[in-house]
């Protein structure tokens, strides 16, 4: 690895987190470290507010008049249960707690990440009793992968059943797919920005939270009547 043989001088961590024993192999390393992309690095970091990005996310839902919200929640199996990030989650039951809307636990389902994954819980959601008018899931790909059940399944998008994700993948708006849109060219400039500083041994901010923005496209509609 480049840094262990002193070729580099700083390391960037994009887009995951990092676990106690990667840390230890850093700190060992003796470089300065930049985390980008996310919020549970023990390092100066750029982010987005994972909470806040999902509550425009349900609140656009539920200003639509959606009330049966289901949530296909999304974790990385490489990461430990400790480093999994939450505020996705925790945007949907508060989103549904502020609207007075009872939680139905059969709605939310938990997949590793991947569109496949997220095809297969619209599957499961689709085999409730009742199933869900719209669905918040935790990116675009695993959106992309609940639209693909839902057309083989005969479904209109957003007539019969709105979905939404976050992120704003280069896809999403191919697909006109509704979604969160985080700044991922504007994180990786303050974060060079960043890293320049304190190499230079100015003082910078240790945690930078960059602003979400909805975009509203053709997958989200008010439910049927």
């Amino acid at each position: 690895m480049l840094p262990a043989r002193r070729k580099v001088d700083a390391v960037v961590v994009l887009a995951f987190p990092v676990g106690e024993e990667e840390q230890r192999r850093l700190e060992l390393m003796g470089v300065t470290v930049i985390a980008a992309g996310g919020q549970h690095a023990p390092y100066p970091n750029v982010s987005i507010d994972d909470e806040t990005a999902g509550r425009q996310a349900m609140d656009h839902l539920l200003f639509l008049g959606h009330r049966r919200i289901a949530m296909i929640a999304a974790v990385d199996p490489d990461q430990p249960d400790e480093v999994q990030p939450s505020g996705r989650s925790h945007a949907y039951y508060a989103a549904l707690h502020d609207a007075g809307i009872d939680v139905d636990e059969r709605l939310v389902v938990t997949v590793d990440w991947g569109g496949g994954q997220g095809a297969d819980a619209m599957a499961k959601l689709l085999s409730q009793p009742e199933p869900p008018t719209a669905v918040y899931a935790h990116s675009d790909e695993v959106a992309l992968g609940a639209i693909r059940t839902l057309r083989r399944a005969g479904l209109r998008i957003p007539a019969d059943l709105s979905v939404i994700g976050i992120d704003d993948h280069p896809v999403a708006e191919l697909t006109d797919l509704t979604t969160v849109r985080q700044p991922v060219r504007e994180q990786g400039e303050l974060a060079g920005q960043m890293l320049l500083s304190i190499l230079r041994g100015e003082k910078t901010e240790r945690d930078v939270v960059v602003p979400t923005q909805l975009v509203i496209r053709g997958s989200t509609a008010p439910p049927r009547a």
